[in-house]
């Protein structure tokens, strides 16, 4: 099966005509009392979309039957080391490891974003800790994005349970990743909780933001693993829509903050993108030790002497839209 023939089919109702009926009218009511029935409202468009887009609410089927032996799991030109002498001259069968080691490490960093970045950021909005922000009004729609995480998780620890099985990779251990690390070390630098819960947010508002490019790579080729094709593009689909919807959490918080807490956050949307774009080599060089690639240690030193720590394009466009949308010009720190 191509991943252009594989669709997803509405999942059929099955409650009663009664039960139906009350769970619309709870919809309604609850509607109107988080004032999402407002069209104009970007949290009232998530919530209106959810049901109809979010990849949760489809029919979940075997992806496992799109795996191939045959095909690499990951494009080459995302390898940090792609045009090292050492990689290039490596027998195949590390060069295949390395690839399929590059896909465990793309879901692992995604799934790192929904675990510890994202979701805890949802949970600040549920429990109403949010200066500005309603916990009312926004409970649905972050709600719904926080279940979408959940089941992107789901879904990618299942592709890479795959791939480890196809590929016997079930002992590669990857270790933090710079975005996590870098975050819960300006955590750190604050003892007001505040301060701590601002660095969680602007982080997952920026992560968000940058996270559907992330994907779009992998779910367009057609040169890679039809399975893995097929799990980056549903998941890109639902982040292309938290894109807006966390761009307008950004805004909206900014908005309702006092002048020195928004100073503090405007410092700190400077930080996140450069997190982001982390080339991960020390996750890199724990892969590359664990499944034996010659020359493993030279191959990172060079890349870490030739600054090979920051990916070559990450896609400021939607953070660009966000300064914007608070008519500030985008810092200087972020363009570099």
């Amino acid at each position: 099966m191509s991943v252009s023939d594989y669709e997803f089919e509405s999942r059929s109702a099955s409650r009663s005509g009664r039960c139906e009926g009350a769970w619309r009218g709870f919809a309604t009511a609850a509607s109107k009392l988080s004032h999402l029935d407002d069209e104009s409202d970007p949290f009232a468009k998530f919530v209106a979309s959810w049901s109809d887009r979010a990849a949760v609410k489809r029919d979940d089927r075997n992806l496992e039957q799109l795996f191939d032996v045959s095909r690499p799991d990951f494009l080459v030109e995302l390898l940090p080391f792609s045009d090292h002498e050492d990689f290039v001259k490596a027998p195949e069968e590390f060069r295949q490891a390395a690839l399929s080691c590059g896909w465990l490490a793309y879901n692992a960093k995604t799934i790192a974003i929904e675990s510890k970045i994202v979701s805890p950021a949802c949970m600040h909005v549920i429990d109403d800790v949010l200066p500005g922000i309603p916990a009312r009004r926004y409970r649905e729609a972050i709600a719904e994005a926080l279940v979408d995480e959940s089941y992107h998780i789901l879904l990618t620890s299942n592709a890479c349970d795959v791939t480890r099985f196809h590929r016997g990779l079930d002992h590669v251990r990857l270790p933090e990743f710079d975005l996590v690390r870098s975050m819960h070390v300006e955590q750190d630098r604050h003892s007001e909780p505040w301060k701590k819960i601002l660095v969680h947010v602007a982080t997952a508002v920026v992560s968000e933001m940058l996270v559907s490019d992330y994907l779009k790579l992998l779910s367009e080729t057609d040169q890679v693993q039809p399975l893995n094709v097929l799990t980056t593009a549903i998941h890109r689909k639902d982040e292309s829509a938290h894109n807006g919807l966390f761009r307008t959490l950004g805004t909206e918080l900014h908005h309702h903050l006092a002048p020195h807490e928004q100073e503090f956050l405007l410092q700190l949307l400077t930080m996140p993108s450069l997190w982001f774009a982390s080339a991960e080599l020390d996750v890199w060089q724990a892969m590359l030790q664990q499944i034996g690639f010659p020359n493993a240690d030279r191959i990172m030193e060079d890349c870490r002497a030739q600054n090979r720590a920051v990916q070559p394009s990450v896609d400021l466009s939607d953070v660009q839209r966000l300064y914007d949308e608070l008519h500030l010009p985008m810092p200087d720190a972020i363009l570099k």
